[in-house]
């Protein structure tokens, strides 16, 4: 079977934005090459480490690349078109998609299927958290939480700064027997933290029907089906519960938004846990949550990202 493989080069900050946009317009696959992560994976405590792609390490550190590949029975032309079309509105969601240089290649299937899977090893994230790809293994030492997960079809593998700021406040702030609702779940990565934290109760919750066959896999690999439900739909329309904390790592106009809505499904002093902020957004993000009843605990910076986490104060 032939695929076709288009190719777009943006920015850090617009590569989990730009493959979402990739999954939603029907790719079967996506592949991320950027520099950034391969130095995480590098130098930020490797484990198992014993491949890296200089060729990779050699690009230009303010550009990825996103590799989406497309049935060739679909109608392909139309679909990169509305791709690029997407792509180009991000800046009005403070991201910079950078040129947007487009390159289209015919591949075979057994080109691309696996080749992917030697940019990914287990990796630490926070203090406790293993991110370890399906097909490797790892010798769990005391104290790891390991989670199981397929980088080259999910919506976030764990090495993003965003995600790793989430992960770390889960670690910090979720505690045993809590009730946790993830907005926006993607792969569900968040969730299946939660789920390894020991929160009685998970809900994930993401509108895009791709994103949710991924986190439903993710959470039969990692064996957490009794703790963690995977809803398909808008926060409003399908969550009936209140949580001790939400958690959203989307972008920074979303969560403005988000700090509106949640209230009625967060408890009083529960915690509202946010971010894919860029920091340009920031103190946008601040001054919007605080306007809406809720107390800044902390907010925390990695590289060009933030996370804000927040307290439902007493009325």
């Amino acid at each position: 079977m032939k695929w076709i493989e288009v190719q777009i080069k943006t920015t850090p900050e617009a590569e989990e934005a730009v493959s979402n946009i990739f999954y939603e317009e029907g790719a079967e696959g996506v592949v991320i090459e950027s520099p950034n992560d391969m130095l995480i994976m590098k130098n930020n405590n490797p484990l198992n480490w014993d491949y890296y792609d200089e060729a990779l390490l050699a690009m230009d550190p303010l550009s990825s690349i996103i590799k989406g590949y497309l049935s060739e029975t679909a109608n392909h032309s139309e679909k990169i078109n509305d791709i690029l079309m997407r792509i180009k509105t991000l800046p009005s969601c403070g991201l910079d998609p950078g040129s947007c240089e487009l390159t289209i290649t015919e591949v075979n299937q057994e080109d691309w299927s696996n080749s992917w899977k030697k940019y990914y090893k287990p990796v630490k994230v926070g203090n406790k958290f293993v991110i370890k790809p399906t097909w490797e293994s790892y010798y769990k030492e005391d104290g790891d939480l390991v989670i199981e997960i397929d980088p080259g079809m999910a919506f976030g593998s764990g090495l993003h700064e965003t995600t790793q700021l989430c992960i770390g406040n889960l670690e910090q702030y979720v505690k045993s027997g809590d009730v946790l609702i993830d907005i926006g779940c993607g792969s569900g990565i968040l969730a299946l933290a939660a789920g390894k934290l020991k929160c009685k109760k998970v809900i994930a919750v993401d509108l895009d029907s791709m994103a949710v066959k991924v986190a439903r896999e993710n959470v039969e690999k990692n064996h957490l089906e009794n703790l963690i439900e995977v809803r398909e739909g808008d926060l409003m329309d399908v969550i009936h519960e209140q949580a001790d904390v939400i958690v959203a790592n989307i972008l920074a106009e979303v969560i403005i938004n988000l700090a509106t809505q949640i209230k009625p499904y967060l408890k009083v002093g529960g915690l509202f846990i946010s971010s894919g902020i860029i920091l340009d957004k920031l103190d946008e993000v601040v001054d919007n949550v605080t306007a809406e009843g809720f107390e800044i605990v902390e907010v925390e910076q990695l590289n060009d990202w933030a996370s804000v986490v927040a307290r439902k104060k007493m009325v």
